[in-house]
């Protein structure tokens, strides 16, 4: 047991070399080409292409001389053989126009972010007098070029280099170095603008130092695009119009890179309603319709993405549920008790036919009949004891007024009663015709 925990401890010293050791066996062998969108929730990043030593060699792969500025203010001549990496990038069929940043990946851990127009298709040169023209500053961090050390300069690609050889040593000529077999992957880039007697800029951060920015021990590209994944968005329903108090579901169609197609579903969606009174729609895009009007339902992709589509509540319950609700204030007449509508369409016992609504609108005719309640009028030995309709009182008042005439020879005072009489029948007759005119008998 001792020996296996000792054996155990010493593997856990040499853990870390691990990841360096996987590594190593693909640099310079296979190079992988990944992108990421930046911003992108939950980082994620797709291999988009692998290409081999043979591959690269042959995507017009060159020789190339480069002098970079070391951070001590001499100069690196360098001489180097392989594609360019814009070539590489349209090989993988990347838009360059959408990248953000290049990383490479390396052995030794050490990244730095490249940009296209910055540095991949910028304009940099290669100064062949500058290793030898050139005079260093007191601090020792930067040079100054004397006069010749820019003429003959010629302008380089970036590239990714399968072959180099480097120099640090004053007056050498990149033209002169030999470049080693080594199987590892390179990345070279020019040196900016100079000018002689000028003296260069320390900087790392923008300044003419490039030699940090010549990284070794490559095995992978990641790349950093602009934007998102999701191209668009659309929505889709059969019908927008959709009847109260019923659902649907609408569909969801995500435009998205073939490589996140799997990452990104309708699952992942946050839907709204600008009115939740007219139409409430759920988590998966379900909506139901609660009243008439129209809403607006809004779906919204993890990265902003949004698609609208517009819904109509449509149907009459809110007509009938206003009607109803008068009704049932109206107060039944004869009972003195709210009373509540039914609908026309009542189902029988059976379920075959509508309700039979004949006693119920004769019911209503009748509720809706003006009937005069009168009293008796006895004028000497006559009574008038007919209870007579509104349409008859008008003969009614001719009778009583001959009556009226035949009772003066009786007596004063049975002719003020049967005046009395016929004054309360004419404004019976007055009130009749005002309620059969506002009625519309």
């Amino acid at each position: 047991m001792a020996g296996l925990a000792a054996a155990l401890l010493l593997l856990s010293q040499f853990a870390w070399m691990l990841p360096a050791i996987t590594y190593a066996e693909t640099a310079g062998d296979v190079l992988v080409v990944r992108v990421q969108y930046y911003g992108e929730i939950g980082d994620k990043i797709r291999e988009k292409a692998r290409f081999t030593r043979n591959q690269l060699e042959a995507m017009g792969s060159r020789t190339y001389y480069y002098s970079n500025i070391t951070r001590v203010g001499t100069v690196m001549s360098m001489a180097a053989h392989g594609p360019e990496v814009m070539t590489i990038i349209q090989q993988a069929r990347i838009d360059p126009g959408s990248i953000k940043n290049v990383t490479f990946r390396t052995t030794d851990g050490y990244t730095r972010n490249f940009t296209v127009e910055g540095h991949l298709k910028a304009k940099k040169y290669y100064y062949p007098n500058l290793s030898s023209l050139y005079e260093r500053n007191e601090a020792g961090n930067a040079l100054t070029p004397l006069e010749g050390a820019t003429e003959g300069r010629e302008a380089v690609p970036a590239i990714l280099a399968l072959q180099f050889g480097e120099s640090k040593e004053p007056g050498i000529h990149a033209e002169e170095l030999q470049m080693d077999t080594k199987k590892t992957y390179r990345f070279c880039m020019g040196q900016g603008e100079l000018k002689e007697g000028k003296m260069t800029n320390p900087s790392d951060n923008g300044g003419d130092i490039t030699s940090m920015e010549s990284c070794h021990s490559i095995y992978g590209i990641d790349i950093t695009l602009a934007g998102s994944p999701i191209r668009g968005m659309s929505l889709d329903l059969d019908d927008p119009n959709i009847e109260v108090g019923s659902y649907k579901q609408i569909s969801a169609h995500l435009d998205v890179d073939e490589l996140f197609a799997d990452e990104f579903t309708a699952d992942d969606l946050t839907w709204i309603s600008s009115d939740p009174s007219i139409a409430e729609v759920d988590s998966s895009g379900e909506v139901t319709v609660h009243r008439q009007g129209t809403v607006t339902i809004t779906a919204i992709a993890p990265d902003g993405t949004k698609a609208s589509i517009t819904i109509n509540g449509v149907g009459d319950d809110e007509e009938e549920e206003k009607e109803e609700e008068k009704v049932s204030k109206e107060p039944d007449k004869e009972n003195n008790t709210t009373s509540s509508r039914r609908r026309s369409s009542t189902v029988t016992a059976d379920n075959s036919k509508p309700a039979d609504n004949t006693e119920t609108k004769t019911a209503e005719q009748t509720a809706k009949a003006v009937s005069i309640k009168y009293h008796e009028i006895v004028l000497g030995d006559l009574v008038v004891e007919e209870a007579s309709p509104v349409e008859e009182y008008r003969n009614k008042m001719s009778e009583n007024a001959q009556a009226l005439d035949e009772a003066r020879t009786y007596s004063p005072a049975a002719a003020a009663g049967t005046a009395a009489g016929a004054g309360s029948l004419c404004f019976a007759g007055a009130l009749a015709r005002i309620i059969r005119y506002r009625r519309n008998f």
